[in-house]
């Protein structure tokens, strides 16, 4: 192991045992995401929240527009992402952590 000291003089490992000790980790957590039987294929779970989010992002819009703040809403881009972010991320909760 090859260990270098950084900028305030602490030691760090380098490289290569780092990866491995990232790519371990990352295999072992590959297993802890719940999988899904649609019509006989299997989805993660975050797929589904995602295209559910999808339609939910669409019916919110929708919302938006008829009660006429659309125009007031900010960047658009950037407020719809945040929006279908938190509804990706709320039915991930709601349905597969708690």
């Amino acid at each position: 192991m090859k260990w270098t000291i950084n900028y305030f003089g602490a030691k760090k490992l380098s490289g290569a045992p780092i990866a491995l000790l990232m790519m371990g980790c990352i295999s072992l957590l590959a297993g802890c995401d719940p999988i899904l039987e649609i019509d006989g294929a299997f989805f993660p779970a975050w797929l589904v929240c995602m295209i559910a989010a999808g339609f939910m992002l669409g019916g919110i819009r929708w919302v938006v527009y008829r009660l006429g703040i659309e125009p007031f809403v900010g960047p658009r881009v950037t407020v719809y992402f945040c929006v279908y972010l938190s509804c990706t991320l709320g039915l991930w909760l709601g349905f597969f952590r708690l």
